[in-house]
């Protein structure tokens, strides 16, 4: 039997395994070496580099070479010449990989003058993201998720009695996330916030599960300083196996699901261990770049702490730049405490979105984050309350609600006044308001929005609706204590043409204002679109929308930080309407043919060369064509868009400006 033969048959001795000192085939002793299923974090150049070296221990060999295979495809060639001294060989070599939805072969062998030996074959590597999830029971699901993928990974074990006792250090090997649902669990949720960044950006990912069921704020922040690492507590459980796994500072993003234990009285300073946490978090994971925090669900607990702890976690991005928080109320299959399998995917796609706008340049964000509100005031009359979430929010204000057979349920009867329902008779949406109608004047300074907490047993325990939603589906973070500010005075607007027709706008001062909001709807758009934010010191505005068609209307309202304008100042501006198709006599050009027809070439010619802007626009002021001539005396286009009816050409040249009309048939 020659060597060959001896080295495959001879079996595997492994010293250690995953990111530790050495592994040892024989007389192959590896220091750098790839594992069975390991992500490698992706750089810049969306690739990572898979390394190889080590040592031969005996004589005579020449080089290592490596086979790489992509997808089971022949990918490339490597050789690495063995340099001897002290008879042990060493080597180095390294392959690239790209990020992408496709797995990489190594087959390591050990060669010389016409005999190799295969040292080891390493399967399924990948390069990637690295994400970890943590908090309570609802960020496990209690780690029985089966569904798995390829492109999905994870590094180490989940320990017994639901990931809290102490971890074995030996436990250091990559897998397909729930390849063993419990063992190497992500759990439902964490599964399909893999999925989804998997199959919208393409690249593979691993997540790391760290939860750890009643656990609170105050456990997840325990980092033993002079072993941080420190396999007896959730944190050092969790930066174990990210270092272990080379991957700790790549970290992308952190996500906490936590705050249940505090709000039923089992843990407390919620604020200050998550604080303590995210420091933490900071000093050991050099690469995290955001932190997503679930606002708990409405839970049974008969105590204010879920109530402020809500709030608390609703305000986290305005505290820290780099936390971006959602809403969990209104997730399916809840239970009072938990939810099912199809809850915890619904989380996982509503947190997805958010990672995905954050690092992966998503499109499509409009209403993909919960509502949150920025402020609560009066009407001038005190016989309103305004709503004003975030910009850009599509609100929807529900019907009543039956969540059983006999209870139907209002949501003005889920604000609070000062502690008390009852004085809501109605709402509606807006845009990104809520119009609350009051029974009659108010008094009240604080505002809630839906309740502390449900009793169990109570007649619609538990809580399922209704609430405040986008148009996306996604729930309004629910708000305590909020004050309400007293209502601004709408300005008076007014617009008026200047001989250049552009439009000057004014308004009156407004008390409280530290700003005005200026927006504009152009002829025949659906809504208004933000023109200008001015400071309170500026009561006009010059507007030059480059029109002579067309009617403009423009809104205005005051704005603080605390409070603005119950209602815009409305004004709006409409040019003379164009009749007819007579010829301005002074325009320094002819239009032919004049009607034409749809489709039809148009010739537009100066009597000499000239240099300037020609632009069609139809009686609405819409430009539909621009062309610069420079130096020319004629230009010929064709409009199919052209809707029959009146149009108008327009030559600008220095400040001067001529129009002719164009009729089309």
């Amino acid at each position: 039997m020659n060597l060959k033969h001896l080295l495959i048959a001879a079996g595997i001795y492994l010293l250690s395994v995953g990111a530790s000192p050495a592994q040892r085939f024989n007389s192959v002793v590896f220091n750098k070496l790839p594992q069975d299923y390991q992500l490698y974090p992706r750089n810049a150049e969306n690739e990572a580099t898979v390394p190889f070296s080590g040592i031969v221990e005996g004589a005579g060999w020449k080089y290592i070479s490596i086979q790489v295979t992509r997808e089971n495809a022949a990918y490339k060639y490597l050789r690495a010449n063995i340099t001897y001294q002290n008879n042990i060989g060493r080597f180095s070599a390294e392959q690239k990989i790209k990020a992408e939805l496709a797995g990489y072969d190594f087959k390591i062998y050990v060669c010389k003058d016409g005999d190799s030996a295969l040292v080891v074959n390493r399967q399924q590597v990948v390069s990637g993201d690295v994400y970890v999830l943590s908090g309570q029971s609802n960020s496990t699901g209690f780690f029985g998720e089966p569904d798995t993928n390829r492109f999905c990974r994870t590094f180490g074990k989940i320990t017994q009695n639901l990931n809290t006792d102490p971890y074995n250090a030996a436990d250091t090997l990559w897998t397909y996330s729930n390849k063993n649902s419990y063992d190497n669990g992500v759990g439902t949720m964490g599964f399909e916030i893999q999925k989804q960044l998997m199959q919208k950006s393409g690249i593979p990912n691993c997540l790391i599960n760290a939860g750890f069921h009643w656990s609170s704020a105050w456990s997840h922040a325990q980092r033993t300083e002079n072993n941080p690492a420190d396999l007896t507590n959730g944190y050092g459980r969790m930066l174990y196996r990210l270092q272990k796994a080379g991957v700790a500072s790549a970290v992308k993003a952190y996500m906490f699901r936590q705050g249940e234990s505090e709000a039923y009285n089992e843990g407390s300073y919620w604020e200050d261990n998550f604080d303590k946490l995210r420091k933490n978090l900071k000093m050991d994971l050099a690469g995290l770049q955001k932190i997503y925090v679930f606002q708990i669900d409405i839970i049974y607990y008969p105590t204010l702490v879920g109530a402020i702890l809500r709030d608390y976690q609703r305000r986290l991005p305005d505290i820290y730049p780099d936390v971006r928080s959602l809403a969990t109320v209104g997730t399916s299959e809840f239970d009072g405490l938990h939810y099912g399998h199809g809850g915890n995917v619904q989380s996982g796609q509503e947190v997805s979105r958010l990672i995905e706008r954050d690092f992966y340049g998503l499109k499509d964000t409009l209403n993909i984050n919960s509502p949150s509100l920025k402020k609560a005031f009066y009407s001038e009359d005190r016989t309103k309350v305004i709503l004003v979430f975030d910009e850009g929010q599509e609100l929807v204000y529900p019907e009543p609600y039956k969540p059983n057979g006999n209870v139907t349920l209002d949501l003005k009867d889920l604000f609070y006044t000062d502690g008390f329902t009852g004085f809501v008779s109605s709402g509606k949406a807006e845009g990104n308001r809520v119009i609350l109608t009051m029974t009659g004047p108010q008094t009240a300074k604080m505002l809630d929005y839906l309740p502390n907490f449900l009793e169990q047993g109570g007649p619609y325990y538990p809580f399922t609706g209704p609430y405040i939603k986008n148009k996306l589906g996604m729930r309004a973070f629910t708000f305590y204590q909020v004050p309400i500010a007293a209502g601004m005075k709408t300005p008076t607007l007014t617009a008026a043409a200047k001989e250049d027709k552009s439009i000057s706008l004014n308004w009156e001062s407004v008390t409280g204002a530290t700003e005005y909001k200026l927006e504009r709807k152009l002829p025949g758009a659906n809504s208004y679109v933000a023109l200008e934010t001015l400071s309170s010191s500026v009561l006009t505005f010059t507007d030059k929308p480059g029109l002579d068609a067309g009617a403009i209307e423009y809104r205005l309202k005051a704005v603080s930080k605390t409070s603005e304008s119950a209602d815009y100042a409305y004004a709006k501006y409409e040019f003379p309407v164009i009749t007819g198709v007579e010829q301005e006599a002074d325009a320094p050009f002819s239009v032919y043919p004049n009607p034409v027809v749809r489709n039809q070439p148009v010739k537009i010619s100066f009597p000499k060369p000239v240099a300037g802007l020609i632009s069609v626009r139809n009686v609405q002021g819409q430009q539909l064509y621009q062309t610069q001539l420079k130096n020319g005396a004629e230009t010929t286009f064709t409009l199919p868009e052209l809707t029959p009816g009146l149009h108008v050409i327009q030559f600008e040249s220095g400040d001067n400006r001529w129009n002719r009309k164009l009729l089309v048939y």
